[in-house]
């Protein structure tokens, strides 16, 4: 197979070989070679990140379906049992949240056309300046080179990326990194820096986070025991960020409340309680790990859900309040509206492509990557696909099901 893998150009050097382990379910392979019937995308991660494993004496354990790639320390005896962990969470949410089966189309935008450059004389046919001193035939830095003949062209060749912003959706190879200690980390930062440019800056706020998610490159990491932090379950890490991966991989960048909501859905669903809170620094109490059907059932017992509750929370800053309404309205989603939620899903996508788009002149426009849907956008988009009383049943769900 000769395919021509993109994200072997983007990370320059990063090519097969070393001699870190790779295991491909019940098989590990040998340094330097991954079989033809190996998807193309779990083949461009596993070229991508395996020189950098071998450097920092991490494995590679990647799932049958390609589906997964999970790096942890070369020593890891449990990197078995965390795959099967990680492979549970692919599972529940293949249940939760199926592909929808006609997908929107993101419609194109219309650019002027770029302005042409002023015509140029065909080769060979500039004039030399007179010289009548030059001999004939002598060299002259005037002299137009002779006309090569134009090289012979080929189909471009299939190219597979890694990541999930620009690649086809539901295609991509997830890699999910569990980082030893914060040198680690760093190390990991910065490979990622010199391999994506656009990434430079956020790597070097990102030295004092405990991990992160990424839509493109589509991974994720987590620091198995980071210093200084208390009522950590590594586990429910897992199962949080792989879970958000989930959602990147199949609906690309969704609204903040849905992504971080359905991602504490599977924490407790899987593990029945939530650990894992982003960009929260105070201490939680233990309680409050297992009681957040219950902390929504208080927080609606005379209140109604309204949707500056939820839709208008931005990432970036935990929002108790808000985050506790998100996780209710997707736990409201998965048991009132399951049939709905794909398409709904798939509308936000499309509504977050098309308008977040900022137009620099009229040929030429760029992503834009902090763009939020409007609470008013969001709402109307939700009354389309769930009626106009589902913020009603929302209520009465979480003051009568949710905490049973």
């Amino acid at each position: 197979m000769s395919t021509v893998l993109s994200i072997a150009c983007a990370l320059l050097a990063w090519h097969s070989g070393g001699d870190a382990p790779v295991h491909w379910g019940d098989k590990e392979l040998k340094s330097g070679e991954l079989p033809e019937e190996m998807p193309a995308s779990a083949r461009a991660a596993l070229t991508a990140w395996r020189e950098w494993c071998a450097a920092h004496e991490y494995r590679l354990d990647l799932d049958r379906a390609g589906r997964l790639l999970l790096i942890s320390r070369r020593s890891n005896d449990s990197a078995p049992r965390q795959l099967e962990l990680a492979l549970s969470v692919v599972e529940r949410f293949d249940l939760d949240l199926p592909a929808p089966p006609t997908r929107r189309e993101v419609a194109p935008l219309t650019l002027a056309a770029k302005p042409k450059d002023a015509p140029k004389p065909a080769r060979g046919e500039k004039p030399l300046p007179e010289d009548p001193e030059d001999p004939e035939g002598a060299d002259h830095p005037w002299k137009l080179a002779p006309v090569k003949p134009e090289p012979e062209t080929s189909a471009p060749p299939v190219e597979e990326k890694w990541g999930s912003q620009d690649g086809p959706l539901d295609t991509q190879t997830m890699v999910l990194f569990i980082v030893t200690d914060q040198d680690d980390f760093e190390a990991l930062l910065a490979k990622l820096a010199e391999a994506f440019a656009y990434l430079a800056g956020w790597a070097k706020g990102a030295e004092a986070l405990a991990g992160f998610v990424l839509g493109d490159p589509l991974t994720a990491a987590y620091l198995a025991n980071p210093p200084g932090v208390e009522e950590w379950d590594p586990d429910h890490e897992l199962i949080n960020r792989l879970a958000r991966l989930c959602v990147l991989r199949r609906f690309a960048e969704l609204p903040n409340w849905f992504v971080q909501g359905y991602a504490w859905h599977m924490e407790i669903a899987l593990r029945q309680a939530v650990y894992c809170f982003p960009w929260r620094d105070e201490f939680v109490g233990v309680g409050e790990h297992s009681g957040w059907p219950g902390l929504v059932h208080n927080q609606f017992k005379s209140a109604a859900l309204k949707p500056s509750d939820f839709l208008g929370w931005k990432r970036g800053k935990y929002v108790d309040t808000a985050a506790k309404a998100s996780f209710g309205a997707v736990e409201f989603l998965l048991a009132k509206h399951k049939a709905e939620l794909p398409d709904l899903l798939d509308h936000l996508r499309v509504h977050r492509e098309e308008h977040g788009r900022t137009l620099d002149d009229p040929t030429h426009w760029r992503r834009d990557t902090e763009y939020e849907i409007p609470v008013a956008e969001q709402q109307k988009l939700l009354v389309e696909h769930l009626g106009a009383q589902y913020l009603d049943h929302a209520t009465i769900f979480f003051r009568q099901e949710i905490d049973k």
